[in-house]
């Protein structure tokens, strides 16, 4: 009886502490935290904005980050308020026309200030290299899995600090660490060679999970278990780990949330950057030539001119940099599919999914709640989505192109024909999903699974709250980020004020998407424990995918799982693309026996036979 009474002594002392225990960090000094708390008795610890690499400023901007030389600091430094985020256009400036939001974008953030009581105030540094690290207020004898949070926004914009995730910390029992890293110019330009080999905002993550490696267990982290995370650029960031000889050993599992590193587009190669160069070198009036000039040139511009005249010139994006060091390996040697091909990543469990409507959004023209499309606006952005996956090299392969096109028009035109703009506005939605985010997963899947367990999802579940739904027309599902809602428990996290308007349905959810995704993060398997759901790991044999909607969390079948589709996108469609453009990139003989134009023909006869051959 006494031994009771000592015990619950002293968790009534630990829990009237007003701050959490100090955790000496290795290399660097100590640190304090605070506690967050809620309705008085709920409560995590949260040790914020601790630098993780030196200020990558003056000499050390455009270069990997400096990690094996830590920030130190006498004393005990007081980790409770959140550092800067990276440097980025502030989009709630009224002048800033350039930089406005998506409109998914846009409506997630006014719903994430919902739950604040106050708006944050934003504030961009380019010393910025700091990460959050969220505790349990519990003591455990073995170590908590550690979740570490790569944020979204195109690799132009976003913050570590945008996401609250108490709900999670606090029910789950996880470490939570959310990481800054650099953003647009100052993340990835590169003069593509050895002075800037550039993708230094993805060395920045890399340097974080050597920090969390070195010092999680202080925190009652386990350093075997460890599970990178991230929606958006952030999942993009997780697929590129996967493949990255720098990040192997560093984590042992991965959630990849609304973004693939297969999509089209994801990164840049050297030839398409060339011009982008020179774009910087003239618009801060720097020489072109040698580029430690440019370097040099480029390091003593204002940190906020780089910013505004800088972020304009380019989409940035990571970059396959292979061969532009000569004393450093490349981050990313080869495009993504060809290193998924040859086998070239280190396969880990990984969770990974996208919502039913993630670009719907994007087509609500002049927030009509029921504007759908026409037959020619349907065609026309059909072709312009083909034609960028299209690399015209000669005029005379435009017959061949419209063949890669028909061969898409074929096997999404409505049957019966239909001038109904609604269902074509649908089958517009199904083609890009399909193409952007559900062959990509799938093919994902596809190699991944043959090494580790693979857990799908797709997330048709719209929430019941209006609250949540504020500004989105009741004809789209999920649009791109409101599967967050659900997966950090934000129904909980409202302001008093707005606690009674979130549906008690949508708190149900909530839990058991927040229980899915650790559990996962515990053992590898998302129901694993407290959860009566059967999700199985995904199989060539037994492709499955969970679909999350209201009526019920069951696996895919054909009726509600579009697998023709990702096969055309995975399969057909690369060869259609390979023949159809096949003339564009062959080299005449000098003799001239054979010209360009006959060339084109019989390859346009044989891309006809091979089209109706595969579609029969």
């Amino acid at each position: 009886m006494f031994r009771v009474f000592l015990f619950l002594f002293g968790l009534h002392l630990a829990l009237s502490a007003r701050e959490p225990k100090q955790i000496t960090v290795q290399n660097q000094g100590t640190i304090s935290g605070m506690y967050i708390t809620r309705f008085r008795t709920k409560r995590v610890a949260a040790y914020l904005g601790i630098p993780y690499a030196q200020p990558p400023v003056e000499t050390r901007r455009f270069a990997p980050p400096e990690y094996n030389d830590l920030p130190t600091w006498e004393g005990v430094r007081n980790a409770t308020t959140y550092a800067p985020d990276c440097m980025q256009s502030d989009i709630k400036k009224d002048d800033n026309v350039q930089n406005t939001l998506s409109r998914h974008d846009e409506l997630f953030m006014k719903l994430l200030e919902t739950q604040l009581d106050e708006p944050k105030k934003k504030e961009f540094s380019e010393d910025c290299l700091y990460l959050n690290v969220y505790v349990p207020d519990e003591i455990k004898v073995e170590g908590y899995p550690v979740m570490v949070w790569f944020h979204g926004g195109s690799f132009v914009r976003g913050s570590p600090n945008d996401m609250n995730p108490f709900q999670i910390v606090l029910k789950q029992k996880v470490i939570f660490v959310s990481v800054a890293y650099r953003l647009n110019i100052f993340g990835f330009f590169s003069t593509l060679d050895n002075e800037v080999p550039g993708n230094f905002g993805l060395l920045d993550q890399v340097a974080s999970l050597v920090w969390v490696k070195n010092n999680i267990e202080k925190f009652g982290g386990d350093t075997e278990n460890v599970c990178i995370f991230g929606h958006d650029a952030g999942a993009v960031s997780v697929g590129l780990h996967i493949l990255s000889s720098y990040s192997a050993g560093l984590f042992a599992k991965a959630i990849s949330m609304s973004g693939n590193v297969l999509a089209p587009d994801t990164v840049s190669i050297a030839r398409t950057e060339m011009s982008t160069v020179d774009k910087v070198a003239s618009a801060f009036s720097c020489f072109r030539k040698p580029t430690f000039q440019l370097l040099d040139c480029l390091r003593r511009v204002n940190f906020q001119a780089l910013l505004d005249i800088g972020e304009p010139l380019n989409e940035w994006k990571p970059i396959v940099d292979a061969g532009f060091s000569n004393v450093s390996s490349p981050f990313l040697p080869e495009i993504p599919s060809k290193m998924f091909n040859e086998d070239m990543f280190v396969p880990v469990p990984v969770l990974a999914g996208y919502t039913n409507m993630e670009d719907a959004l994007l087509l609500n023209k002049d927030d009509a709640e029921d504007a759908g499309i026409s037959q020619r606006e349907f065609d026309l952005m059909r072709e312009e989505v083909i034609l960028s996956d299209i690399t015209i090299e000669n005029g005379s392969c435009f017959t061949n192109q419209h063949h890669i096109q028909d061969a898409v028009a074929f096997f999404y035109k409505p049957i019966p024909p239909t001038t109904n703009e609604t269902v074509l506005r649908k089958q517009f939605l199904d083609f890009y999903t399909d193409k952007v985010h559900g062959a990509t997963t799938y093919q994902l899947a596809k190699h991944l699974g043959k090494h580790a367990p693979v857990y799908l999802y797709r997330f048709d579940l719209k929430p019941f709250s209006d609250i949540a739904n504020e500004g989105i027309p009741s004809w789209i599902g999920v649009p791109h980020n409101f599967d967050l809602i659900f997966t950090f428990g934000l129904p909980y996290l409202a302001a008093p004020s707005d606690f009674n308007k979130w549906d008690y349905r949508d708190k149900s959810v909530s839990e058991i998407i927040m229980k899915m995704w650790t559990n996962f993060a515990w053992y590898s398997h998302p129901t694993n424990s407290g959860v009566i759901i059967d999700w199985e790991p995904f199989e060539i044999e037994k492709p499955g995918y969970l679909i999350i909607d209201r009526q019920n969390f069951t696996m895919s079948t054909t009726e509600n799982m579009n697998y023709r589709a990702f096969e055309f996108w995975t399969d057909f469609y690369p060869k259609v693309v390979a023949i159809g453009t096949k003339c564009c990139r062959e080299v005449l003989d000098d003799s001239g026996a054979d010209s360009i134009i006959s060339q084109c023909a019989k390859q346009t006869l044989l891309t006809w036979l091979f089209i109706l051959v595969l579609l029969s």
